[in-house]
């Protein structure tokens, strides 16, 4: 992985960090990645820890585009979100 430095970059990493850890966890649409999965496989596959800074507006964003929504213990995976997943998309 390539040493992200613009904060654009870090958000779009992340965002995608956290699309890939729903697949990982097999999260089904409606259901909630935890914290406690979540920061565990981002601090794993994030070996420069850029998720600590953009990790909310990478939530935001994934928020906005409708693929999750923020619940108490983590991330809801909503169905556009989980459709994303199968189509093997890229979160942009």
């Amino acid at each position: 992985m390539e040493n992200l430095t613009s904060p654009t970059n870090n958000i779009e990493n992340t965002t995608n960090l956290i699309m890939q850890a729903f697949r990982h966890f097999k999260v089904q649409a409606n259901e909630v990645l935890t914290y406690e999965q979540l920061i565990p496989y981002l601090e794993e596959h994030d070996e420069h820890n850029h998720f600590k800074d953009v990790q909310r507006e990478a939530e935001f964003h994934l928020t906005k585009e409708a693929y999750a929504t923020p619940d108490a213990a983590g991330l809801r995976l909503t169905p556009v979100g989980y459709n994303t997943l199968q189509e093997n998309k890229e979160v942009k």
